[in-house]
């Protein structure tokens, strides 16, 4: 509950069709968050807004299709 705290303390996500990608807070901050890819580290964000806008970004390179050899 956030109800006492005037600044309540990012919680963090995952997105994607697999959950590919996870914003994770960081300990000492409570704006900070660990952008991950497939359990790699990618970029630590200032915020929310910076993280999805990291996801978006680096989903857009990402092929899913795998051609035929």
């Amino acid at each position: 509950s956030d109800i006492l705290n005037p600044k309540p303390i990012e919680m963090g996500f995952y997105v994607g069709k697999n959950m590919e990608y996870a914003a994770i807070p960081l300990a000492d901050s409570t704006t900070k968050l660990m952008v991950f890819y497939m359990g790699k580290q990618l970029k630590v964000c200032r915020n929310r807004s910076a993280a999805i806008n990291l996801i978006q970004k680096h989903s857009k390179g990402k092929s899913i299709a795998v051609l035929p050899v």
